[in-house]
């Protein structure tokens, strides 16, 4: 029901299923008025008045952006933010770090990790899906280039968009380019100075690319207090940028800090699963991992 006011921000990452993005845009076009990066900043800076909004995110610039994502929005005329690393992009051979380890066996990277670092369980982890949240970048990339090299893996081949697809986007102006740091860390436990450097570096260089100012920051895993905290905040408020996202799955609010804008996460799933993962918000992962206890 339009009207209600019942604000989301979506967020994406790689989709290989073109028909089930058409199809989950579609139910979001119907569901909610869809709002331009433009509108999101006048509601937080303007006192722009908002309501059953909807705005749709894509974080990392995997190719599968262009050569999926993108023809849709187009098609359907949507607008986005694309979240990217300037860095990731000019290395064309170069991969995000959870990229890179797609063809080496989890379990047996994550006993090689726990042999090479002091690991401490956190509880307050997802343990298998955020092993990694403990180390720093550059000792992580170590870790993945010394255990690709011990047991002859090989380097995989670019999973990202290039130069030219990112300048054809930008210059489109249907979806806009926002910041996502130089190598996707953990910000939370870097030191004071990389944290400074994966974001301003990140912003300045995308900046130069593009010919314009960058405004838009999504955070790396982006939980509020856990990969990034006040710190980091701190930082964008110096920088260009007037709104930055976190991970946290809520309705977004004039209350929340406009540089911890919460956003939803869609990766796959029936239009009944979305409905309810989109209604249950925060509670989602709490009862999914409850009933995943009882299997």
């Amino acid at each position: 029901m339009k009207g209600a006011t019942m604000n989301k921000v979506i967020n994406f990452h790689d989709v290989y299923d073109g028909d089930w993005f058409e199809e989950t845009i579609c139910y979001l076009k119907d569901k909610y008025n869809i709002i331009s990066p433009a509108d999101i900043i006048a509601f937080y800076h303007n006192g722009k008045s908002l309501k059953n909004s909807c705005l749709i995110t894509v974080d990392d610039g995997d190719e599968t952006f262009y050569k999926i994502m993108y023809p849709i929005l187009k098609k359907h005329n949507i607008p986005a933010i694309l979240f990217v690393s300037p860095l990731i992009i000019l290395r064309k051979a170069s991969n995000f770090w959870f990229q890179e380890i797609r063809n080496c066996e989890r379990k047996n990277l994550i006993k090689y990790t726990i042999s090479k670092i002091n690991y401490i369980e956190n509880e307050k982890d997802d343990y298998k899906h955020n092993f990694f949240s403990q180390i720093r970048i550059d000792d992580l990339w170590k870790i993945i280039n010394d255990y690709k090299g011990e047991f002859n893996i090989p380097y995989l081949e670019s999973f990202n968009m290039d130069y030219n697809q990112l300048l054809e986007i930008d210059r489109d102006g249907l979806v806009i380019i926002g910041a996502h740091t130089n190598w996707h860390p953990f910000l939370s436990q870097e030191t004071d100075r990389r944290s400074e450097q994966e974001i301003c570096q990140s912003i300045d260089e995308l900046s130069k690319i593009l010919g314009h100012d960058i405004l838009f920051f999504a955070y790396p895993n982006g939980r509020k207090g856990i990969d990034f905290g006040e710190r980091e905040i701190k930082i964008l408020e110096k920088t260009s940028v007037k709104i930055a996202f976190s991970t946290q799955p809520k309705n977004f609010i004039i209350k929340n800090n406009a540089y911890a804008v919460p956003r939803f996460g869609l990766s796959n799933g029936s239009l009944s699963f979305i409905k309810l993962k989109l209604f249950l918000g925060n509670y989602y992962k709490p009862i999914h991992n409850f009933f995943m206890t009882l299997k």
